[in-house]
């Protein structure tokens, strides 16, 4: 009798400290996926109202988008989604954005149409981005360089060149970036890295 009632109370010992740790692991994992950044020095972010493409193909501000929300990226050149992890949030970050603008890889521009259309991607200068060479960084881009954008109203992806790199193009007071599992999101329907 003495054995039983010892082995219960070790039982019932072990289950209150597993649930202790338990619950301090969750804490622990629910305070580190937003994560608010003192230093921006080489730090990777876009604006408060860049747009992300949810997973559903709506558009929220990446300033709105939540921890275990999922998003929408490209795998092997079709959408896919991904969860979000993470969250950094940048407050007054040191490092200007780069503006680059892109235009279609193969234009078909006719005489009745000579306008060309653009797309403005702005995003710190170390920020990654996947072109046809690779992830590389907005500063690295020439206009050698292609990137991928989403068109939501087809569901194709597509070419865009890099048709001009503007740094130091304007400074922001809140920045924020994603930490996807897959690695990548959609920012203005334009692939990006996590890192």
């Amino acid at each position: 009798m003495k054995f039983l009632t010892t082995s219960i109370f070790s039982l019932l010992s072990l289950t209150i400290f597993a649930q202790t740790e338990v619950t301090a692991v969750s804490s622990i994992q629910s305070q580190a996926t937003i994560r608010i950044s003192k230093s921006s020095k080489r730090c990777k972010y876009f604006s408060a109202n860049a747009p992300v493409t949810m997973a559903d193909g709506s558009v929220k501000s990446i300033a709105e988008v939540r921890v275990g929300e999922h998003v929408k990226t490209c795998k092997d050149g079709k959408t896919a989604s991904t969860q979000v992890r993470q969250i950094d949030v940048f407050d007054r970050p040191s490092s200007p954005l780069t503006a680059v603008y892109l235009r279609p890889a193969e234009e078909n521009v006719s005489s009745e149409s000579p306008i060309v259309p653009a797309l403005l991607l702005e995003a710190t200068p170390h920020h990654y981005v996947q072109t046809n060479h690779g992830r590389k960084r907005m500063k690295r881009l020439s206009k050698k360089d292609i990137l991928y954008h989403y068109e939501p109203s087809t569901g194709i992806v597509s070419s865009w060149k890099v048709g001009a790199v503007q740094e130091n193009a304007r400074r922001v007071n809140k920045a924020y970036n994603l930490e996807t599992v897959e690695g990548t999101y959609l920012v203005d329907n334009v692939m990006v890295a996590n890192n």
